[in-house]
């Protein structure tokens, strides 16, 4: 994640009490936390797996290429049967492990999120941090009903959630409760 030009992880934000009297974000131990809370959780969706796809078909149809010449004994054909047989099987993991963690869900104070594998434990983060809530689109985002949920936050830094289902709801989501929790 990117805060101000550095890579920073949100959980170090928690970490840092040189701002005093600012709500911190906390990690939430208990995973099972996102079915037991109220509300909508919103979950990765199939389009994380296309870059996987593409690299495969890129791959398989140049060793075709290169096969129907007659070049199969090559280094450029090794090359592709390596990426094949091991770097789209590890890419399809990541993937795979991502699509099972990339969680959010809006709760009474905040919003509980966890931005998927690598990451271990969800984050909460309170209404009084969040400044802007903004969801953004590639292309295929427009067509897949993916994006990402930019949130930018009071202190100055910005968390990207990425690879979400439907990041437009969650923003109305995200905002609705904010002005309940104004108004409270």
């Amino acid at each position: 994640m990117r805060l101000g030009g550095k890579r920073r992880d949100v959980l170090n934000i928690a970490d840092d009490d040189t701002r005093p009297g600012v709500p911190h974000l906390r990690p939430v131990e208990d995973v099972a936390e996102f079915e037991v809370a109220p509300g909508r959780v919103y979950k990765a969706r199939w389009p994380i797996f296309l870059p996987t796809l593409a690299i495969a078909a890129i791959c398989g149809g140049a060793l075709f290429f290169l096969y129907e010449e007659g070049r199969l004994g090559g280094a450029l054909a090794r090359l592709f049967l390596i990426v094949l047989t091991v770097g789209v099987p590890i890419l399809a993991a990541h993937a795979f492990l991502r699509y099972q963690t990339i969680r959010l869900q809006v709760v009474p104070h905040g919003i509980r999120y966890h931005p998927g594998w690598p990451k271990d434990l969800p984050v909460e983060l309170p209404f009084e941090l969040i400044e802007r809530v903004r969801a953004k689109h590639g292309l295929i985002g427009y067509l897949a009903g993916t994006g990402t949920l930019v949130i930018d936050l009071t202190t100055g830094g910005r968390i990207a959630i990425a690879d979400l289902a439907r990041p437009g709801p969650a923003r109305s989501d995200i905002r609705k409760a904010m002005a309940e929790d104004d108004e409270n």
